[in-house]
């Protein structure tokens, strides 16, 4: 169902806090419904993301944590091929003057095939600093992501308590982790891009939780698009809620804004193959592999990028993906060690907090409004199954799942901090904190 604010509220009528606990205890957590508590609740999130628990516990892993604050640090060209491309648009023009890895040959010349964001970004700071600040990251990257999330699952969750367990759970405990830490410390194009893709999502699934304001969802989902292009699948409740939702009086308007953003959407990346490779529909990914033989380019040239021979490889990683086991034979002594596997780890046993989406899953389907949002996430999901890379290197993580798995844990908030079902979402969040902040 859908309470009168238009956020998502699924189906929390059929269960509610006095049936697993008494009235006293729904009494107590309702006084910190205020607004003291929510800046108590935002603060609480930021601090864990900035010094978290290992600080206090450890010295070695405190040096660890601080060394990936480097305030006067600025990466270059040499950084990240984005930042060599912005580089080469302020001289005028699109390719790049030397071949790195995953760069584009195409007729003699070098492009960057990621999507437009960052170079944008390092464009606009690059005669300013002559690079891209680590503070910049670290400021408008980085950190808005933990705040975003607290104001999403805040909403959702009803509670700044709950939203703030939430937020440290994704923000700490699923592979946003990892992606942020290394965004942090080498600003590779892989993962500055899913950051800036988690903002722009965490911007929508906001809008599209509470008054869904159409031009702020879409400005959102543009950003994220941006930068990680299979996000576009979000255009299904975004032009869901601008056609249901908006009332008369501003509907004009608000399909005028709906337009224009899912043109951006669309006419960025059309525009940028055809001015790099001649055509609307050539992103330049499959040019990557020229002249490479390793296994992502062998398979995507016997299969092409997207193939079901993926799709076994991808479920299993994707879902499962299992630590790695390794047996050393030694004078006779025999050692089995087991070691985060380097191609994908399996989102359902790393953020376990995701399987009240199996349990919930009929409560969702009655929801048109979560219905549509899980069908998005399932628009993003399929794609990856097929896809000819699944992601690796990545020690013990799995950064695709960060393309849908905030509007998973959107419908899952209401519900998953309801009566005894708070004491597992706990102990499932401690766990995945756990996992990422010091198993991989």
């Amino acid at each position: 169902m859908q309470d009168a604010s238009g956020r998502l509220n699924i189906d929390r009528d059929s269960e509610t806090e006095t049936a697993d606990q008494p009235s006293q205890i729904v009494e107590v957590w309702s006084q910190f419904n205020k607004p003291i508590f929510d800046w108590l609740a935002l603060a609480l999130v930021v601090v864990f993301f900035l010094a978290p628990l290992s600080v206090i516990v450890a010295p070695i892993a405190a040096q660890r944590e601080a060394s990936r604050w480097r305030g006067d640090f600025r990466f270059t060209e040499s950084s990240n091929i984005q930042i060599l491309e912005a580089a080469s648009w302020r001289q005028g023009k699109l390719d790049i003057p030397v071949r790195e890895w995953d760069t584009a040959l195409s007729e003699g010349k070098v492009y960057s095939h990621f999507p437009p964001l960052f170079t944008i970004i390092s464009a606009m700071l690059l005669p300013l600093f002559g690079g891209v600040p680590h503070w910049f990251i670290l400021l408008f990257i980085v950190l808005p992501v933990p705040i975003l999330a607290y104001l999403l699952f805040r909403r959702a969750t009803s509670s700044p308590i709950f939203g703030a367990l939430l937020a440290i759970g994704f923000v700490c405990g699923t592979s946003a982790w990892p992606v942020m830490d290394r965004t942090l410390s080498g600003c590779r194009p892989y993962f500055v891009n899913h950051t800036l893709a988690l903002v722009g999502l965490l911007i929508f699934l906001i809008a599209y939780q509470g008054q869904r304001r159409t031009w702020v969802a879409g400005l959102g989902l543009l950003m994220a698009t941006m930068a990680r292009s299979l996000t576009a699948a979000f255009m299904i409740p975004l032009v869901w809620s601008a056609w249901k939702n908006e009332p008369d009086a501003g509907r004009r308007r608000q399909w005028a804004a709906l337009a224009l953003i899912c043109l951006s959407i669309v006419a960025v990346p059309l525009t940028m193959n055809t001015l790099k490779f001649g055509h609307p529909l050539k992103t330049g990914y499959m040019l990557i592999y020229e002249g490479r033989d390793d296994s992502f380019a062998q398979d995507a040239h016997e299969h092409g990028l997207f193939s079901t021979a993926f799709l076994t490889r991808n479920l299993y990683y994707h879902n499962i993906g299992l630590p790695k086991r390794h047996v050393i034979s030694m004078a006779g002594q025999r050692e089995v060690h087991y070691r985060p596997n380097m191609v994908c780890t399996g989102i359902w046993w790393t953020t376990p907090l995701l399987l009240w989406l199996l349990v919930d899953l009929v409560g969702i389907l009655r929801q048109p409004s979560a219905r549509i949002l899980l069908l998005a996430s399932a628009c993003v999901y399929v794609p990856l199954m097929l896809f000819h890379a699944s992601g690796n290197v990545q020690r013990g993580y799995n950064r695709f799942s960060l393309d849908y798995l905030p509007a998973i844990l959107v419908l899952i908030a209401p519900k998953c901090f309801q009566g005894w079902r708070r004491w597992v979402s706990v102990a499932m969040i401690v766990w995945s904190v756990v996992y990422f902040r010091w198993m991989i």
